[in-house]
């Protein structure tokens, strides 16, 4: 890629006359679909041409003159930022935790900003007013974003603090650290977050944009993040959009996405749980159950969340996400949803989830358990706990046949005979409800009048515990470090 520069007044960049010289463009960027060039003209020019090299593919040319805005552009900007290429920079935990992808991750190039900024108070709401998408990848977007802003020679970095996909995908940009750079003469303090495409009614270069909930939800998870981080007040006179803000002629950012702001103010739901304890055993202990037999159990979990779990609503459900279990029993919700919580559970109570497992054929079952607030979120997803911090270890196994059926063994008749008897012998009897360990190692209950452990006729956990030491100190409910 060559630009003809032609000189101003009679002369021109090559000296003679009113000719000029073609001057080779440096590719600065490139990826599948999209270049940046740059070719320094090196003072005023009254005509420039560009030719491209015959055979190059091009869907779209743009081009555009532009005159350095800040004192580090240019060769010197590009050779600071391979200078500094060392340099890591660190994400606050708390962005990260609500999926913010940080720089180093996404492949940023290094910063050639020096203003520092220790100081937010406030947020600006931009749009790129581009492509939501590079050969359909975000990521590449965000890329282009900072190569385009620091080798046009206007920014140290990419103008914004923030970028929102439109596929809810959130995104470092520049660094809190440093200055901001997006709102002309309202930039003190103000971080701004831009939404990454062009959700205007009017002209857009690359096309106008839905705007979909998908980074609405993610838009105002950010914000809400912000706003508790710095805070500032999720008000019109704090958080604004960038066409609100003093000296700023803009449509920024967009009336369509401009229509929505109020929505990105709202306090974000949290829902978060801390696990408390659990009647049953860790995931490395085995519970053994026959074919048909069923436990039952209970977790326990405070609500560390900002909103209400509500019955019907707020569900216990098996991991994988909405993939039945094979220790599904006919007292669950549905074949994904083992139970919800009895009563409403507010921020800072403890909700109980009850439910029951059944052995319905035999086999070797490891069952994850994870919250989910029905139609909104994964707890997994949101504030915890991760979907795969509860388990149960199920071993299921067909029970034996009566080495003497119908027989008239003395054995039969004593309970705890060698032979293991209907009142539940050594070797567990057909009554023995509870079995519990490892495999192969088996714990009989006789007495308890059925197969189902905690069932009516047992009384529930507390009272199974109560009848047999060694069974009970398994069911105690353990509390997780």
């Amino acid at each position: 890629v060559e630009v003809w520069a032609e000189g101003a007044g009679g002369g021109s960049s090559g000296g003679q006359g009113s000719g000029g010289r073609w001057i080779a463009a440096e590719r600065t960027f490139g990826q599948p679909g999209r270049s940046i060039w740059i070719a320094e003209l090196g003072g005023r020019r009254d005509r420039i041409q560009i030719r491209i090299p015959a055979g190059e593919r091009l869907d779209g040319f743009r081009a555009e003159v532009l005159a350095p805005e800040w004192p580090e552009a240019g060769r010197l900007a590009r050779r600071l930022t391979a200078q500094q290429g060392g340099r890591v920079p660190v994400l606050r935990s708390e962005l990260s935790s609500i999926g913010v992808i940080d720089r180093a991750t996404w492949g940023a190039r290094a910063t050639t900003c020096t203003s520092t900024e220790d100081t937010w108070y406030r947020m600006a709401i931009h749009h790129t007013a581009g492509a939501q998408a590079t050969s359909g990848s975000v990521q590449q977007q965000v890329q282009f974003l900072q190569a385009y802003s620091q080798d046009s020679g206007t920014y140290c970095d990419i103008p914004y603090q923030f970028l929102v996909g439109y596929d809810g995908t959130l995104w470092e940009a520049r660094e809190l650290t440093w200055y901001s750079g997006a709102t002309y003469n309202n930039n003190d303090g103000n971080i701004a977050i831009s939404f990454i495409g062009c959700y205007h009614s009017g002209d857009c270069p690359a096309g106008n944009n839905a705007v979909t909930q998908e980074m609405m939800d993610s838009g105002q998870r950010l914000v809400q993040e912000l706003v508790g981080l710095y805070g500032i007040p999720s008000d019109t006179n704090s958080i604004r959009g960038h066409q609100d803000w003093p000296d700023n002629s803009t449509a920024c950012p967009g009336d369509w996405l401009y229509a929505r702001l109020g929505e990105l103010r709202e306090p974000w739901d949290v829902y978060a749980g801390t696990f408390l304890q659990q009647s049953f055993p860790p995931a490395s202990e085995v519970v053994s159950l026959y074919t048909g037999e069923s436990l039952d159990a209970w977790v326990e979990l405070r609500n560390d969340g900002t909103v209400d779990w509500t019955p019907g609503q707020t569900f216990l459900a098996t991991i994988p996400r909405d993939q039945p279990s094979a220790l599904y029993d006919a007292s669950w919700v549905s074949p994904t949803r083992l139970a919800t919580v009895a009563s409403v559970v507010p921020p800072g109570g403890t909700g109980r989830f009850s439910f029951r497992l059944t052995g319905s054929a035999p086999g070797q079952y490891l069952q994850y358990f994870g919250l989910v607030q029905e139609w909104v979120t994964w707890f997994a997803d949101d504030g915890g706990p991760a979907d795969e911090f509860m388990a149960i270890s199920v071993s299921v196994t067909d029970r034996p046949q009566d080495s003497d059926p119908g027989g008239d063994s003395a054995a039969d008749s004593v309970p705890g005979g060698d032979n293991g008897g209907d009142n539940g012998g050594d070797n567990g009897g057909d009554n023995g409800g509870l079995l519990l360990g490892l495999p192969g190692s088996r714990v009989g209950l006789g007495g308890l009048g059925g197969c189902q452990v905690g069932g009516a006729g047992a009384g529930g956990l507390a009272g199974l515990a109560g009848l047999a030491g060694l069974a009970g100190a398994r069911l105690r409910g353990r509390r997780r470090t």
